[in-house]
């Protein structure tokens, strides 16, 4: 209802609550109730965990008779979000702003801004697919120390895996399902930081860092922004404008009504290459608390340094969901709370709950013409036209080519 009332004061409606209007919204409200108590369950559990480690951590000092070092981070801020998103025609299912509105009302699903981090990665590997990448390429997995000058002071910045390990070549498939940031640093340094930004324009994406900082998802965004631009995976290479308020009618008279935007990102074939490959994630990688029996998921977890921001962004083939949590203060979440352990049980609750009440609903993602699957090393890989399969070198002995 708030969030309601703040658009009727974009359309430019002041006595919204006096003016006799009837609004017509995109809200399931089964869906919405639904949306809420997997928030809710998600919270709970983080606390939970947090209380589990602090007693581990305190029966090993008691052990080996030392002082308990605790992680110092305030759980009485920790706070979070989801948005539900009809990836077809963008409109919000569900809405949930806060873990408690009775205790905090601020909306952090279309007020609070945060930085993706690694949920933003497949915008940056769908380029590259669209370049011509595919799941198939190797990337390079190696640490580097970048130098850069800021304010007159020569800085450093290295970067690593959250694993703190690198396998020096990975396919693009695994760098991604295993969120590797150095093989996604590579991976934009080979595409050239401004071709990347160049085609990054097509998405609508704004206050985009203009370095490699891109590469790790360091701009800030909410989560209902970061579901518009999740349309241009979840629907098929369209992007769709995300609405929650159909039509607007006084005494009878539609005065407002919602007019669909949308915008061709890629093509289905390269787009699905993005969703089978967002899948794996979601089938054996950090997306794996997020996967439901009994229907296809495909998306992308999200940890921010510190731990201070965690995401999951998914979606089935019909529907696509954004969770976020994080604490109030911008201070980081206990340092194991990370992005599928904290938000992949909500997601994953709310799908499995949503069977439940649409049982008919689409379930498995379905490949379109001009996808060809190919069998390489016993692992199933997608190509099209183009993304190619990589080429098969043939080794020539050497004695054989003097002799001719």
């Amino acid at each position: 209802m708030d969030e309601i009332s703040r658009r009727m004061r974009n359309l430019g409606i002041r006595d919204f609550k006096t003016g006799g209007y009837e609004v017509h919204t995109t809200i399931d409200i089964r869906l919405q109730e639904l949306g809420r108590k997997s928030l809710k369950y998600a919270y709970e559990q983080s606390l939970k965990r947090i209380d589990g480690y602090r007693a581990t951590e305190l029966a090993s000092a008691t052990r080996w008779k030392r002082e308990p070092e605790y992680d110092d981070s305030n759980t009485t801020l920790l706070n979070g979000a989801l948005v539900s998103v009809e990836a077809s025609t963008g409109d919000v299912l569900a809405l949930v702003g806060s873990v408690d509105y009775k205790k905090s009302s601020f909306n952090r699903a279309t007020q609070g801004k945060r930085q993706p981090g690694s949920a933003f990665k497949p915008f940056i590997y769908q380029v590259a697919v669209d370049l011509g990448y595919s799941g198939a390429t190797e990337l390079v997995d190696i640490a580097k120390t970048y130098k850069y000058e800021k304010d007159g002071e020569e800085l450093k910045w290295q970067p690593r895996n959250y694993s703190k390990k690198y396998k020096g070549l990975i396919t693009l498939r695994e760098a991604l399902v295993h969120s590797s940031n150095l093989a996604t640093i590579n991976l934009v340094n080979e595409i050239g930081l401004n071709s990347l930004l160049k085609e990054f324009k097509k998405f609508g994406i704004k206050n985009v860092p203009q370095d490699l900082s891109i590469s790790l998802g360091t701009l800030t965004i909410s989560p209902l922004e970061l579901a518009k631009y999740y349309t241009s995976f979840a629907n098929h290479g369209i992007q769709v404008q995300t609405h929650i308020i159909n039509t607007v009618e006084q005494f009878g008279s539609v005065i407002h009504e919602f007019t669909p935007v949308t915008k061709e990102i890629t093509t289905p074939e390269q787009a699905f290459i993005m969703t089978n490959i967002l899948k794996s994630v979601v089938d054996r990688g950090t997306g794996i608390r997020a996967r439901v029996k009994g229907i296809d998921i495909a998306g992308k977890t999200g940890t921010t340094n510190d731990n201070i921001d965690g995401w999951f962004a998914g979606f089935s083939p019909t529907v696509e969901t954004i969770v976020w949590f994080g604490n109030d203060d911008n201070k980081p979440m206990h340092k194991k709370e990370t992005g599928g352990r904290v938000s992949g049980p909500a997601f994953n609750m709310f799908y499995t709950n949503m069977l439940k009440l649409y049982p008919q609903i689409k379930r498995e993602f379905t490949m379109p013409e001009g996808v060809i699957e190919v069998d390489i090393g016993g692992k199933k890989e997608y190509f099209t036209d183009t993304s190619k399969p990589p080429r098969v070198e043939t080794k020539v002995d050497p004695q054989e080519e003097l002799l001719f």
